[in-house]
């Protein structure tokens, strides 16, 4: 068995500074986007929300192009380039999991030359059909996790990328996770002692987490959520370095 280290990241907020679906959004006119369609992801999810919002793209000749370019445009996170490309050096396995879509990161990495250092993307697939509308698809169905949606657990995917690599004879020694979100929260307290759960200062994650950590966090049974993992509380990626 070969021992190497994992790196998970998130994408939005913790590799790049916005929200990229936010982002493409705020291409259209907010006047033209219809009443309806802004209540759509909170009955029907955030991912048909989204195709629905890439259809308005696409109906008012917002064409790949110009998404293509405020896409991979997005402000890197301070220092998050350059601690991916440490981790590679240090032999860390890097990947992303993320609820954007993987036309957005696969665009973001390769424009600033950070797809050779990253092993896989897991996101909702997406692609430009022959007609040029974005198409989005939920990542995978699942009802068994209630801290993520229902198209993309993170947990999930990390756990079943382990148990992939482990049967191709790679075991992972150390996992470090990194994000800021809620739905980081449920691969965070799948960590052990010896992993680290790197969450942005001033975001959601932060708040889950100490409240795991002083015991206060407790599920629908009355079990508490218990996060095994050091903490470290970043701002940017030379924190997450020096700490390494």
């Amino acid at each position: 068995m070969m021992e190497k280290k994992l790196a998970v990241f998130d994408f939005d907020h913790t590799i790049v500074q916005d929200n990229s679906d936010v982002v493409a959004i705020n291409l259209i006119d907010p006047k033209k986007i219809p009443p309806e369609l802004k209540k759509l992801h909170k009955s029907d999810g955030w991912t048909l929300f989204m195709q629905e919002i890439f259809q308005l793209l696409h109906k008012y000749d917002i064409k790949e192009d110009k998404i293509k370019s405020v896409i991979v445009s997005l402000e890197e996170v301070e220092g998050m380039g350059n601690l991916i490309r440490k981790l590679k050096e240090l032999n860390f396995d890097v990947i992303i999991i993320s609820d954007s879509n993987t036309y957005f990161i696969n665009a973001w990495l390769e424009a600033n030359n950070l797809s050779q250092y990253v092993y896989k993307v897991f996101s909702n697939p997406a692609y430009f059909n022959e007609s040029g509308v974005l198409i989005i698809s939920m990542y995978h169905l699942q009802t068994t996790c209630n801290l993520s949606t229902k198209n993309l657990c993170k947990g999930q995917i990390m756990e079943d990328f382990i148990k992939a690599q482990k049967d191709k004879g790679i075991s992972y020694e150390k996992i470090i996770y990194c994000g800021d979100g809620m739905n980081d929260y449920c691969p965070i307290l799948k960590l052990n002692k010896t992993d680290l759960a790197c969450v942005r200062k001033g975001y959601k994650c932060v708040e889950l987490v100490k409240k795991s950590k002083d015991g206060f966090d407790v599920d629908e049974t009355g079990n508490c959520r218990i996060v095994n993992a050091n903490l470290c509380i970043w701002s940017n990626g030379n924190d997450i370095y020096s700490l390494l």
